[in-house]
């Protein structure tokens, strides 16, 4: 069973939109496990399907279903465009049994951001499964705070870092993901 999408096309422009090309257009059909293997879960507004590939997934909407249909990708005149063409030729070139090329690096996470949400993880799951705060932050952050007065755990700075951090947690939680899935512009 593969979880609900956590990726919405709207905001992901590595998130394809494959629609069913016009008539008269040779386009191959999609889902088709001879050219392109997806897995994915059909759900009210379509089929949301992953297609792996060693140098990255391929993130797909299936608006139609998992009915093979010929298939064409929807491009919308958003701030996004390039970003799904981009895309859309990494699909293609896998398409067409090629390699697909690796995600652009201004749509990959950075290292930071990648350390930051193992950080936050991993300081949500440990107050969420019951440990203090102080355990949690002497476990992530500093193993001396353990060892803390109460009075100086107050005043630790690991104290306040922790709450900062789990902010920063609960702000992804109610949507602020949502920025890290689109790319950054380079001119910024």
């Amino acid at each position: 069973m593969i979880a609900h999408p956590v990726w919405r096309a709207q905001c992901f422009p590595a998130t394809l939109i494959v629609s069913a090309a016009p008539d008269g257009f040779a386009a191959a059909s999609l889902p088709d496990p001879r050219t392109l293997t997806v897995l994915g879960e059909l759900t009210g507004d379509g089929l949301h399907a992953i297609a792996a590939d060693e140098e990255g997934d391929h993130q797909l909407w299936l608006p139609h279903g998992n009915e093979p249909a010929r298939s064409g990708v929807f491009l919308p005149f958003d701030e996004h465009f390039w970003w799904r063409h981009r895309n859309a030729a990494r699909l293609k070139r896998r398409m067409e049994g090629r390699r697909s090329g690796r995600w652009p690096r201004a749509q990959c996470l950075t290292a930071f951001q990648l350390h930051r949400a193992a950080l936050m993880l991993r300081a949500w799951d440990g107050v969420e499964s019951g440990a203090s705060h102080r355990i949690v932050a002497g476990i992530l952050l500093n193993k001396s705070v353990e060892a803390l007065r109460a009075i100086d755990w107050k005043n630790a700075p690991e104290r306040r870092q922790l709450a900062r951090i789990l902010k920063a947690c609960h702000d992804m939680i109610e949507g602020g993901y949502l920025r890290w899935l689109s790319p950054r512009d380079p001119d910024r």
